[in-house]
């Protein structure tokens, strides 16, 4: 295998995308980190008390967009 200072950008890219590929195919054996948990359970609090919402993805995405304008 190659140092990875001697492969080009492309090359890293794919080895990435493989990396992902590979991990993708069995989820269940990737931990997900205790925060994840906690910061799940304060958006559905959030959610309940109505304190936060959903957006459409279009409106979300339209949102994204103006703030991102205007930096």
């Amino acid at each position: 295998m190659p140092k990875l200072s001697e492969l080009t950008v492309s090359e890293k890219l794919q080895m990435i995308e493989s990396l992902w590929d590979s991990l993708c195919q069995q989820p269940a054996n990737i931990p997900s980190p205790v925060w994840h948990g906690e910061i799940l359970v304060q958006r559905e609090n959030a959610l309940r008390q109505g304190s936060d919402h959903f957006s459409a993805w279009d409106t979300a995405k339209a949102n994204i967009r103006n703030a991102s304008a205007k930096e």
